[in-house]
């Protein structure tokens, strides 16, 4: 329901609260336009048993940190990331398009889900690929396999021109803010030809200073992880340039 305790959903689509998930998520964006407001409300106080605090602990729990009782006091909620599918293309042994690298659980493209995941569904494809991912690699670890000697002695040792001094907290926090931005406003749950090329201009932006930064800045675990989110973010809006076709959380209003 929005702000004004009302339901949305029958509005957007003749399912209601049933609708797939990504038109749930397009109806929840569409309502908070409307509105103004930065968020819907999911009512657990009608309709439902009693027990709702054991049959949901995990969401009970979380709520009471945020001073909200679910049991009479409507949840706030906004799309997020569970919103997404996994889009790494892998067999059904996890193994991807690149030697020796291996994906398994939501961040998979399988065939088992098509557009839309399917909810819990994600479980038994977690534990399945999980371990048939983990039974392949455990087969492959023989000698030859494993990197040779001379291999190893020809990757250089990295070398660290800068110091210690250019891991500024601001910067990195900066570049962080600018990665969600982009991808929340150009390349999230409504896309269009404009706004992935704004995010593609300013991604790649990004993606050479960060290149140049992370040359002239000693290895640290939170240099990584920019890097790497800012290569994931450049990569996944190169794809949703070139994926015209609106299929299931794909949407592009163009």
């Amino acid at each position: 329901m929005n702000s004004a305790g009302e339901p949305f959903m029958a509005k957007y689509d003749q399912r209601a609260d049933l609708a797939p998930r990504d038109i749930v998520t397009r109806a929840i964006m569409a309502e908070m336009l409307r509105t103004g407001e930065d968020c819907v409300y999911l009512d657990t106080t009608r309709g439902m048993h009693d027990d709702v605090a054991e049959r949901f602990p995990t969401i009970y729990n979380k709520c009471q940190e945020f001073g909200i009782d679910m049991r009479n006091t409507p949840i706030p909620v906004v799309p997020a990331a569970h919103f997404f599918c996994g889009g790494i293309l892998v067999d059904t042994r996890g193994r991807t398009t690149l030697e020796r690298l291996y994906a398994a659980g939501e961040c998979t493209c399988t065939g088992v889900h098509g557009a839309n995941r399917l909810a819990s569904t994600s479980l038994l494809e977690g534990m399945l690929w999980g371990y048939s991912t983990g039974q392949d690699i455990a087969k492959r670890l023989s000698a030859k396999w494993r990197l040779t000697k001379k291999l190893s002695d020809a990757i250089p040792e990295w070398q660290n021109p800068g110091d210690i001094q250019n891991e500024d907290p601001a910067l990195i926090a900066q570049d962080w803010a600018t990665i969600r931005n982009t991808m929340w406003n150009y390349v999230g749950i409504i896309r269009s030809t404009a706004r992935l090329r704004r995010a593609f201009e300013d991604l790649r932006t990004l993606s050479k200073n960060m290149h140049d930064f992370y040359r002239q800045t000693p290895i640290s675990k939170p240099i990584i992880d920019l890097f790497h989110g800012c290569q994931t973010a450049y990569v996944v809006t190169q794809a949703a340039m070139r994926n015209t076709k609106s299929l299931g959380c794909h949407y592009r209003v163009d």
